[in-house]
C-alpha cells in the first residue's frame, strides 16, 4: 500500500444525468480517465481514481471502456454461464437511477454466474484499491460456493490462455438465514473465516460497501485486505495473487452452484478503481444510502 511518488490529482465533474463523478489525473503520466461525464476541475493529493462505473449510461458499456462493447482494445467485459443475466436497472440504485442488476438461477450445468470484469487497470498497476457497493433484496442460502467478487489470473498453458481464480469474496449463510462473507484463496484452497464473536452480516435492504486492496504478484509477494463499510476483515500477506507468467482481472459476480432460493438476483453500483483508498478518493460522494 505505497504511496504514489508522482503528484496526484482529483478532479469531480458531472455527467449527462447530473450524477457527480469523479476523474483523475496523473501529472507525470498526463493520464485522465473520463468515465460517462462531460467536464472536470479541481485537483488534490493522495491517490488517483483511474477508472469507475455508475450505470448512468443506461446500460453497462462503462465495464468496457476505453470501448463500449467487446471491440478493439477494451478493458473489461461482460460474461455470463449458465442460466445468467446482467443488465441496467432501475429497480434500485446507490446513487443517481441505475445500478447493475446479476441474476442468476442455480443450478445449471452445474453453475450459473453473471460477471462483470475489469483488466485493464490490473494489468497497469500491480497494486490497486477496488470498491463496489452491493444491494442485496433478501437472503439467499448457499449450499456449496456463492461467488460475488474475484481475482483471476490468466497465463498460457500448452500455448492456449488459461484463467483461474486466486482470490474470491464469498458468501455464507447461517443456520438463522443471515448472511456473511468469508474470504477464498482458490490457489491454495485455503478460506478465511470471520471471528464468530465478531462476524459482521450482509444487510438486507439497503446498500453496503465492500473496498478492497489486491497487489497483484507471484511467488509469495501478494497482498489482500478486505474491508466491509469500513471495518477491516482480512488483512492478508506473503500469499501468491497471480501466476508468475499471468496477468490479473477483476470482476464483480453473482456467480454459484446452488442457493435456496434457486433464482437469486443482486444489485451492484458506483464500481471504483484507484490507485489509493476509494472511501478517501470519493468521500461524502460515497456514503451509504
Amino acid at each position: 500500500m505505497e504511496k504514489e511518488s508522482c503528484q496526484i490529482h482529483r478532479v469531480k465533474a458531472l455527467n449527462a444525468s447530473g450524477k457527480a463523478c469523479l476523474l483523475a489525473g496523473l501529472s507525470v503520466l498526463v493520464l485522465a480517465i473520463f468515465v460517462g461525464c462531460a467536464g472536470y476541475a479541481g485537483k488534490t493529493n493522495g491517490g488517483t481514481l483511474l477508472w469507475s462505473a455508475n450505470m448512468e449510461t443506461g446500460d453497462l458499456s462503462q465495464w468496457f471502456y476505453p470501448m463500449t462493447g467487446p471491440v478493439g482494445n477494451f478493458g473489461g467485459d461482460i460474461e455470463n454461464s449458465g442460466i445468467a443475466a446482467a443488465a441496467a436497472s432501475t429497480d434500485f440504485a446507490h446513487s443517481g437511477k441505475n445500478s447493475a442488476k446479476l441474476t442468476i438461477t442455480t443450478p445449471d450445468t452445474p453453475t450459473s454466474g453473471a460477471r462483470l470484469f475489469r483488466w485493464l487497470e490490473a494489468q497497469t498497476f500491480p497494486q490497486l484499491y477496488y470498491s463496489v457497493w452491493y444491494y442485496f433484496p433478501q437472503n439467499y442460502t448457499p449450499s456449496l460456493f456463492w461467488n460475488v467478487l474475484q481475482w483471476k489470473s490468466k497465463h498460457p498453458v500448452s500455448g492456449v490462455a488459461t484463467s483461474d481464480p486466486f482470490f474470491s469474496l464469498e458468501v455464507g449463510a447461517l443456520p438463522s438465514g443471515e448472511m456473511y462473507f468469508y474470504l477464498g484463496d482458490d490457489h491454495t484452497s485455503t478460506t478465511y473465516q470471520q471471528p464468530a464473536q465478531s462476524l459482521i452480516p450482509i444487510p438486507v435492504g439497503r446498500w453496503f460497501n465492500v473496498e478492497a486492496f489486491y497487489q497483484c504478484a507471484p511467488n509469495g509477494g501478494g497482498r489482500v485486505t478486505i474491508w466491509q463499510d469500513g471495518a477491516l476483515l482480512w488483512d492478508v500477506s506473503n500469499v501468491d495473487t497471480r501466476y508468475a507468467d499471468g496477468t490479473c482481472a477483476w470482476s464483480v459476480n453473482n456467480y454459484s452452484s446452488s442457493l435456496t432460493p434457486p433464482s437469486s438476483t443482486i444489485y451492484v453500483d458506483d464500481a471504483a478503481i484507484g490507485t489509493g483508498r476509494i472511501s478517501s478518493l470519493l468521500g461524502a460522494a460515497n456514503s451509504s444510502k
